[in-house]
């Protein structure tokens, strides 16, 4: 095998060579997961560590394994013995019981439900308290040791090392009711924090997405230089970056921190947010909910709550912003947004510096168009290569998520299709450029696109900035020491795998693989500045584009044959019997899209021949079932009361026997403008779908009385539109079970899991 240096030629490179290094990030790409690896979870523990056994066994005691949702007799039995659980701890839990309400972004819908907060104090002092926070609450179909079953049983272990060593802080442990139902819990507390007793300072919220992973501090309060770093110091294995948190706050997700943070207060968020396909799932159980996460999250609950305590919370409210990351979830690094961006622009300058250098013979070096113009060819044709690779499977395989059990198919596919793309541009593209133009050429447009995205977002500074100091230092070697060229370049590639390839595995975790033209550009965006390692290729290149075709047909097929759907990554399946009561129909739905329904099942049901109900998808497969006469939501007029200005106020009185929601549907030409439940007024916005969503959840929803106001336009005309009353029940009717308990191991359970939902017009 020949590689040549020669930095006044062109590099010529061995097919080999360019095999050998291919096969290395191949390699280092199928194990992008190992830095986030966890440690084993301990047998024995110092006094003043975390102990998982004893954090698992008491939740076992908390959690029974039924579901738990708010305002239900399960939920009931639940806080009883959390009740009992704290009081074993040398605590005297309080429980603070109301109504509360909380309208979605858009103003289209409330929900509301009876919540009971749990909460405790411990340590001492004046000043504001440190909030630490979970949710004990499920959604109908799961258990929720995951979520949030885990924050519950961290947070009793802590505060067990409060109570040995007591802080001179005020702190209050907030367990909340209704999380799951709309983060109504945590508005409650925000609504009435005087019954408290405490001033809020910084909160810590536990969370989970999942039932494995490593503990990410997703989500932060601004300004966060102050609170970073504490969090920075509890001692556990960091697992945070900056970009990640900027994207969650671009996505409309939320937990029960986004309520305090709305309501000026400030915090961060940890999370396990691995095992996605056992959320809200029958699966989210004790026996999958990972030891070794438990102990993560222990260990920077335990360890942040003490920095916390010892911190000085003085620049929260006018204190600096930083970006961070994690280094292979092994060291933490921080730097000021500002100071991060000068930074990473140095870095772009040297790399433009780096593109016409100065020649040791005197003059400046002449730009390589073609080296200059592949990594933007490859990022536009991986991108697109990677979509027509999703759709081309997807025209073959009837399931819209094939890749749920096997992602890594997938993955593979779209790196192998990248790599080939890489290895096409180095042969024809720019077969005769210098390692140097490539490698300069790699890293301008990587270190541009960073600079641009962190001008938009200066979160995502440090994530570029890092590999790109190590691209200066690793540019500046080979300079100066030519001989040296392939080592250097190969220290910048391996900083950049080790920054971007776990970042990678994040993305898919959090996000899933339906953007497979995302995850090709970006692969992109870290392989070109690598493509320095291999050189133009001109000799041998048949060889190395055919062993990558063949790599890419092999993904390929993988991902056409493997099952879509396994016990470990189920399809979540949920059945809903739809009961017309104004024209005596019923019939039953499948949730989940026909194609990816198992075939025994999709033999029963029919698509396209009965319209889908109200808020659901197009099509979907469905059965006719036999109308029987059952009990059904009905709202009441109990007042009606003409306004001065116009408007109109009503109450209303429901009547859903055993429901778990009831559900008006208000149609926008009865134009609400606000809604009122308890002592909590809501204002109605904008419909979606020509409707307005109001929800009562759990027992109380039998008798709620609910005000409206209505307020038509001047002049229009008098009418009375037909109001939808909906009553959901979780429980199927008998004769559509048989076809719900066709469901094989590989379906699942989830989120309020299968139902009976009644519809029935009414008018006001």
């Amino acid at each position: 095998m020949t590689i040549d240096n020669n930095t006044s030629g062109p590099a010529r490179t061995t097919a080999p060579w360019a095999l050998a290094v291919f096969a290395v990030l191949f390699a280092l790409f199928f194990f992008r997961d190992a830095p986030l690896a966890l440690d084993p979870a301990r047998t024995t523990n110092a006094p003043d560590q975390f102990d998982t056994t004893r954090a698992l066994d008491r939740l076992a005691r908390v959690l029974d394994g039924t579901p738990h949702a708010v305002d239900s007799d399960a939920l009931d039995q639940t806080r009883s013995r959390l009740l009992r659980e704290i009081a074993s701890l040398g605590y005297q839990p309080q429980v603070i019981a109301q109504n509360a309400c909380r309208g979605s972004i858009s103003g289209s819908s409330v929900r509301c439900a009876f919540v009971q907060n749990v909460f405790f104090t411990a340590g001492s002092g004046d000043g504001p308290a440190l909030v630490l926070t979970a949710h004990y609450d499920s959604v109908e179909a799961s258990p929720g040791f995951g979520d949030d079953g885990i924050g519950v049983a961290v947070w009793l272990e802590v505060a067990l090392h409060l109570k040995q060593n007591p802080p001179t802080r005020p702190v209050l442990f907030l367990l909340t009711d209704g999380e799951e139902a709309a983060l109504l819990g945590a508005q409650a507390f925000v609504d009435s924090k005087a019954k408290y007793g405490v001033e809020v300072g910084r909160i810590i919220n536990l969370e989970a997405r999942g039932v494995r992973g490593p503990a990410m501090m997703f989500e932060t309060g601004h300004p966060n230089a102050g609170i970073v770093g504490d969090w920075s110091k509890s001692g556990a294995r960091p697992v945070a970056n900056s970009m990640m948190t900027a994207v969650y706050e671009l996505l409309p997700n939320s937990t029960d921190l986004t309520v305090h943070l709305n309501d000026k207060s400030t915090g961060i968020n940890i999370a396990i947010a691995d095992g996605l396909d056992f959320y809200h799932t029958n699966h989210d159980d004790l026996a999958h909910l990972n030891r070794d996460s438990v102990q993560h999250m222990g260990d920077q609950a335990l360890g942040a709550t003490r920095a916390f305590l010892a911190g000085d919370w003085s620049g929260d409210k006018n204190g600096g912003e930083i970006a961070y990351t994690d280094i292979g979830a092994r060291l933490f690094v921080s730097l000021p947004q500002v100071f991060s961006l000068v930074l990473l622009g140095l870095c772009f300058g040297v790399a433009a510096m780096l593109l016409v250098r100065p020649t040791r013979a005197g003059g400046w070096q002449k730009l390589d168009w073609r080296a200059l113009a592949l990594p933007p060819a490859l990022y536009i044709v991986a991108g697109l290569l990677a979509y027509l690779a999703q759709q081309a499977i997807g025209l073959i395989r009837p399931e819209p998520t094939y890749w749920t059990a096997y992602p890594q198919a997938l993955n593979m596919t779209i790196f192998a299709g990248t790599t080939l793309v890489g290895a096409l541009g180095l042969s024809f593209l720019a077969p005769n450029s210098k390692r140097e133009m490539l490698f300069a050429s790699g890293w301008f447009w990587f270190l541009i696109i960073g600079l641009g995205l962190s001008i938009a977002v200066p979160g995502f500074s440090i994530l570029f900035l890092i590999p790109g100091i190590v691209f200066v230092l690793a540019g500046g070697a080979a300079w100066l020491f030519p001989r040296y060229q392939l080592i250097a370049y190969g220290i910048a590639s391996a900083a950049l795998a080790l920054i971007f390839f776990p970042v990678l595995h994040l993305l898919d975790v959090m996000m899933g693989m339906g953007m497979a033209a995302l995850f090709g550009v970006v692969e992109a965006m870290v392989l070109a500045p690598m493509l320095a390692l291999v050189g133009g290729l001109r000799g041998g290149k048949t060889v190395v584009l055919g062993v990558l075709g063949v790599a890419l047909v092999a993904g390929l097929a993988a991902t056409t044959i493997v099952p879509a759907y396994s016990a470990d990554r189920p399809l979540a399946l949920n059945f809903s019997a739809q009961y017309d009561m104004d024209n005596s129909r019923a019939a039953l739905f499948a949730g989940a899209r026909p194609g990816a329904l198992p075939k025994a099942i999709r033999d029963q049901l029919a698509v396209g021949e009965i319209p889908s109900p109200i808020g659901s998808p197009p099509n979907l497969a469905a059965k006719t079932l036999q109308f029987a006469p059952r009990p059904l939501a009905m709202a009441t007029l109990i007042g009606d009361t003409a306004n001065a200005d116009g408007s109109r106020a009503i109450r209303l009185q429901l009547s859903a026997p055993a429901t778990r929601i009831a559900r008006l549907r208000i149609p926008a030409a009865a134009h609400p403008t606000s809604f009122t439940y308890g002592d909590r007024t809501t204002a109605l916005r904008e419909p979606q779908q020509g409707y307005y969503v109001i929800e009562i959840l759990g027992r109380a929803a039998d008798g709620a009385v609910l005000d409206f106001t209505l307020k038509p336009p001047a002049n229009a005309p008098a009418e009375k539109p037909d109001w939808l009353v909906q009553g959901v029940w979780t429980e199927l009717p008998p004769e559509a079970r048989t076809i719900a308990d066709m469901r094989p191991d590989s379906a699942v359970r989830i989120q309020m899991g299968d139902t009976t939902i009644t519809t029935k017009k009414q008018q006001f």
